[in-house]
């Protein structure tokens, strides 16, 4: 029987196909419109189109954006001479995850400063994932979204 791949390693977002290239998300768009894979305005080209190399994801609230096949568009990018020179696509999964529960985090120390028990129970449920990224890629994700204050260690939990 066939394995069927899982949506989330098959698609990814500019971010994490940027940090596979070594660039960032803004640099890999616009390496997409150099290489003819969107247009000026940022929307895929026709040719992405035809290629089947993104999905339109549409949330319930806020606006549309659009995942990249994962193989499809590095395959093209390094046939046109693209230099694949960043971290592996599992690292740039667990730089995503690390920065979503780093976000989390302030949202959490947040109700937990306003004396809401809520951030309590939302940390404590996040030190498996945290452990999942590693300790240090959480704490260089909270440095990374803006977080000012200490070092999180998690000791006691």
């Amino acid at each position: 029987m066939e394995k069927k791949n899982n949506f989330r390693k098959v698609w990814k977002t500019l971010t994490e196909l940027g940090q596979e290239f070594g660039v960032s998300a803004v640099k890999f768009g616009n390496l997409l419109k150099q290489y003819g894979l969107r247009e000026k305005d940022g929307e895929p080209s026709q040719m992405a189109k035809d290629g089947g190399l993104f999905e339109k994801i549409t949330p319930n609230e806020g606006k549309p954006y659009y995942l990249w096949h994962r193989e499809k568009t590095s395959e093209y990018l390094i046939s046109q001479g693209v230099a694949k020179n960043g971290v592996s696509a599992k690292d740039a999964e667990m730089m995503t995850e690390a920065r979503k529960l780093a976000r989390s985090y302030m949202e959490a120390q947040q109700l937990d400063d306003e004396g809401s028990k809520l951030g309590y129970i939302m940390f404590s449920e996040m030190v498996d994932d945290i452990n999942k990224v590693s300790l240090q890629q959480f704490n260089q994700a909270l440095k990374s979204i803006g977080y000012k204050g200490d070092e999180v260690t998690l000791e006691g939990w």
